[in-house]
């Protein structure tokens, strides 16, 4: 695993854990909505930029960030091997 993205595991499993011993009596549905709240948070922030610097339209960029940045097949399967 390179660096970076070692650093962004870290990352996203310390905001779970955190989030979670912030609200305890919090459902996994509840903490689920609020992870996939961060991450459409996230691509719409990376959208603008190509908004910015690559003239595309707002839905252009989504559309971009959600077919090349959508992780979570990824993460089923990788979570799947460590079972």
């Amino acid at each position: 695993m390179a660096h970076n993205q070692a650093m962004m595991h870290t990352y996203c499993h310390q905001l779970a854990a955190t989030w979670f011993e912030l609200h305890p009596e919090a459902t996994a549905s509840e903490l689920v909505a609020f992870l996939k709240d961060e991450a459409h948070k996230a691509q719409t922030v990376a959208a603008e930029v190509y908004v910015a610097k690559e003239g595309m339209t707002m839905d252009e960029a989504m559309e971009f960030q959600v077919r090349h940045y959508d992780y979570r097949d990824l993460m089923r399967r990788e979570l799947s091997m460590n079972d």
